[in-house]
């Protein structure tokens, strides 16, 4: 009996110490999974099969109890680690949520986990790559969406941000976690300053907003600097967080009922304007508070909650209570990389993917700037990593009273940290700051760098200086390295809209937040198609689509004047927009092109209020525009190449809402004319009628456009098909009357 206590004993030591490096100073592994702890397996999609699966799908859910060595070399990257509560063997403990959509029967699947993270504890890939309804309740993928489920993964998602608290139903509700929050060493609260940035357009409306950290005197505001403006713009022009403000005097904290505390005021009657002249407040003004903030929680496990799990469920069999990883029966799935399955102690994955979107593209950045990549054997966590529409931005994350949601864009939350150098893959003196770096840097000396796929959409080049991630910074092309492929899908706002489907483009609101119609470009359907290529590449050394995106040397990026970009003058148009009733209606635009972007410069985080320099500051260019007000460079889906309207990543805030400032990550639709006739004399763009025969032909050649993607690789057959080929069949006869 004795030895097989002691036995056991041994084998649970050997599994929590076999997910980390083998030994630190003190011989303690950097982090292992203590518990992974199961709650619910249930049947996915009401038990049916997806369209094109070998069989059905199941859910399991439940929460990881993780823990860190605050002191192992591995985990030195993350700010505050060292001032967490500890256990008695002097490792920090957290929780997160977790939910695996896998194959039914191992038999079903293929051996190929891809793992989704979470955008503000939202399951992205449901929308973007799964399909169907609820992950519970169904309906399944139907026949004509190229759901991930077809090819066998197992789909992995888990909580990370440290701001959203676990609710234990995270199958139909949010991924989230439980971080410590850390004190000084004698248990004190720790304080310090901390930014919060309020604009009334994202909050109905209403004059109080939540703070991320509760203040740490709910009486003293003496050190409370509460101001408001309309422009970050100085008289220069320049983008300065010193610009012209008025101060908020009348104001209070309200606790909540939840613990929360927010700021209820009432707005000053007058703001500095970006001309210098005062105007009053509107729901587009920026509120910036900086107060005294306590009880910071330790953000950046998410990134070691990551690499841990990950790393779990591919290689671990049990946690260290003894308890069987769930997908351990993936070794006898289908393989994908022969080399994986003739080695003599297969895995239970040959392939790991780990893809995110907007946040989560940033987080994925973020995690293999900082090294987190290399996981407990010291290899590689995901052999395949996808960023979507990151753009040049990294997180807000590895910082005390950091704010993982933010995000820097032109307007809004412009003076966010995670902005700053590095932004390329390449390892790189930057010639602006001086400094040398570059996200593939820790990994490439640990030799566990991924292949990497990054995908912007136009949005990320005006709002999120994407050019950055190719282009030095002075205006000079990079040569990427050999592990990178780069593309951009042009004419898409952030996330890409539904599609241009039948071509009508919806009048806006008279209370709108911005002056013109949404970008309807998607961008779902060249993500999609840039998966199985990864999995090729990674599997069978089968290289991708080449990148595609504007160059310099190509002439297709360039600075965002009006002469470089060529757009044309849409100042006084009039164009198609129909009504809430689908009726269409001649309607006067004027867009005056003004260049507005996301600028930057050199700015110090350090501190709660940024220093930026606006001496020093970085070449932003942004894609060249054909005569239509197209981009060219980048890939032109066939909405793009086959346009009904000119189709831009950016858009203007409209009267009441900041008028003339960037219209937060949306872009912009600006139909052309139905027919010459109807075409106003200031529009330079051809009507439809000298484009288009007829709705035949329109549908032509969108279809001849579809196809081609399909043999550049960029689309897959099915979207081609029913999203592009489909749509443009039910194109509507108000805008093409000719059969």
């Amino acid at each position: 009996m004795k030895t097989t206590l002691t036995l056991l004993a041994t084998m649970l030591c050997t599994a929590a110490v076999a997910q980390a490096h083998a030994a630190g100073p003190a011989g303690k592994p950097a982090g292992y999974i203590a518990q992974l702890e199961i709650t619910q397996t249930v049947d996915a999609f009401g038990g049916n099969t997806p369209a094109g699966a070998t069989g059905p799908y199941q859910l399991v859910s439940g929460m990881v109890h993780g823990k860190l060595d605050p002191h192992h070399p591995d985990n030195a990257m993350i700010t505050d680690l060292d001032k967490a509560p500890r256990d008695a063997d002097g490792y920090v403990s957290y929780t997160t949520d977790f939910v695996i959509l896998r194959p039914k029967s191992a038999a079903q699947a293929r051996r190929v986990l891809f793992y989704d993270v979470a955008n503000r504890g939202r399951k992205l890939a449901q929308e973007f790559f799964i399909g169907g309804k609820s992950l519970r309740h169904g309906p399944a993928p139907g026949d004509t969406y190229p759901s991930l489920l077809r090819a066998g993964y197992t789909i992995v998602w888990s909580g990370w941000q440290g701001d959203l608290k676990q609710s234990g139903e995270a199958i139909d509700g949010a991924l989230g976690t439980r971080f410590p929050v850390v004190t000084h060493t004698d248990g004190s609260a720790i304080t310090g300053l901390s930014r919060e940035e309020y604009i009334p357009d994202f909050h109905q409306g209403h004059n109080e907003f939540k703070l991320s950290y509760p203040p740490a005197s709910l009486r003293d505001k003496s050190h409370v600097s509460f101001t408001v403006r309309q422009s970050w713009r100085n008289a220069q022009g320049q983008q300065d967080y010193q610009a012209p403000a008025a101060a908020v005097t009348d104001w209070h904290y309200e606790p909540r009922a939840d613990g929360s505390v927010n700021v209820v005021f009432t707005p000053p009657p007058a703001v500095p304007g970006p001309d210098g002249a005062a105007v009053t407040p509107d729901q587009g003004s920026i509120y910036s508070f900086v107060y005294p903030a306590t009880h910071p929680r330790v953000m950046a496990i998410g990134f070691a909650a990551v690499r841990d799990l990950v790393s779990f469920l591919r290689d671990t069999p049990t946690d260290a209570t003894g308890r069987a990883n769930p997908l351990n029966d993936m070794k006898e799935a289908a393989c994908v990389s022969q080399p994986a399955c003739t080695m003599p102690n297969k895995r239970n994955f040959d392939l790991t993917i780990g893809e995110g979107i907007s946040q989560s593209g940033r987080f994925m950045r973020d995690f293999l700037y900082m090294g987190f990549n290399r996981n407990a054997q010291g290899n590689k966590v995901f052999d395949g990593m996808m960023a979507i529409i990151p753009g040049g931005r990294r997180t807000w994350i590895n910082e005390r009273f950091s704010q993982p949601g933010r995000w820097s864009k032109g307007h809004e939350e412009h003076w966010m940290p995670g902005d700053q150098f590095p932004f390329a893959y390449n390892v790189m003196k930057d010639p602006v700051s001086g400094a040398t770096d570059g996200l593939l840097r820790q990994c490439s000396a640990s030799a566990t760098c991924p292949k990497i796929m990054q995908i912007d959409g136009s949005f990320e080049w005006w709002g999120g200086r994407g050019a950055l991630v190719v282009t030095d910074g002075t205006g000079k092309d990079l040569v990427l390295p050999d592990n990178v492929r780069y593309y951009l899908i042009s004419g898409t706002q952030h996330a890409g809209g539904p599609g241009v489907r039948n071509g009508l483009v919806k009048q806006i609101g008279k209370d709108s937040m911005c002056q013109f119609p949404p970008s309807p470009v998607t961008q779902a359907p060249v993500l999609r198609a840039m998966i199985p290529a990864m999995e090729n590449w990674l599997a069978k050394g089968q290289l991708p689509p080449p990148s595609r995106y504007p160059t310099v040397a190509g002439g297709t990026a360039v600075t965002p004047d009006q002469v470089s970009v060529g757009f044309p003058a849409l100042d006084n148009v009039r164009v198609p927009l129909a009504n809430a009733a689908g009726d269409v209606a001649p309607t006067e635009l004027h867009l005056v092109y003004s260049g507005i972007h996301n600028p930057l410069t050199i700015t110090d985080y350090r501190g709660a209020i940024p220093v930026a320099d606006v001496t020093r500051s970085y070449r932003i260019l942004v894609p060249k525009f054909d005569g239509d007000g197209n981009e060219l460079g980048g890939i032109a889906q066939p909405e793009v190449a086959v346009p009904l309207a000119t189709y831009t990543g950016w858009n203007l805030r409209a009267a009441g809402h900041a008028q003339g400032e960037t219209c937060s990550s949306l872009g912009s639709a600006i139909p052309f004319a139905v027919s010459s006739e109807a075409r106003s004399s200031g529009d330079p763009r051809p009507a439809l009628d000298r484009r288009y025969q007829g709705r035949a032909d329109y549908a032509a050649q969108v279809e001849a456009a579809g196809q081609k993607l399909v043999r550049e690789g960029y689309l897959l057959p099915l979207d081609a098909e029913h999203v592009f080929a489909a749509h443009a069949r039910q194109v509507s006869p108000q805008l093409i009357p000719r059969p």
